[in-house]
């Protein structure tokens, strides 16, 4: 049997394997993160990072959302983000978990060596 000429073989990537990956990174790399949701309310960001003083609101989205109208976003989602906007909160959006772990990777302390190695000599 010969599959249909328009059947589609890519690989789907799932949004939960994505928001999973990126949260072990995360979690492996000094985060605290959390699944969080809202009782009586829709519209509530997936999870919270919080570390290295600062803390983000992060919602995840299936990659192929990135093409839809709206980013994939439902209405209340949407009108989440623009309530927390008001008040100067911002809740990021990604599609991937290499998005989510680069976000963050570019809040923490730098890894690079000093510019200048100083020797006790040179203090004396």
């Amino acid at each position: 049997m010969k599959p249909l000429p328009d059947f589609d073989f890519t690989t789907r990537k799932i949004e939960k394997n994505e928001e999973l990956d990126a949260a072990a990174w995360a979690e492996n790399n000094g985060w605290i993160v959390r699944k969080i949701q809202y009782q009586g309310r829709v519209g509530c960001p997936d999870r919270l990072f919080a570390g290295y003083g600062k803390l983000f609101l992060i919602e995840m989205k299936k990659p192929a959302a990135r093409k839809r109208k709206n980013g994939g976003l439902s209405a209340g989602q949407s009108g989440e983000i623009k309530r927390f906007a008001e008040v100067e909160v911002e809740i990021k959006v990604f599609y991937t978990g290499p998005e989510v772990i680069e976000f963050l990777r570019s809040h923490m302390p730098s890894e690079k060596p000093f510019e200048k190695v100083v020797s006790i000599c040179d203090l004396l």
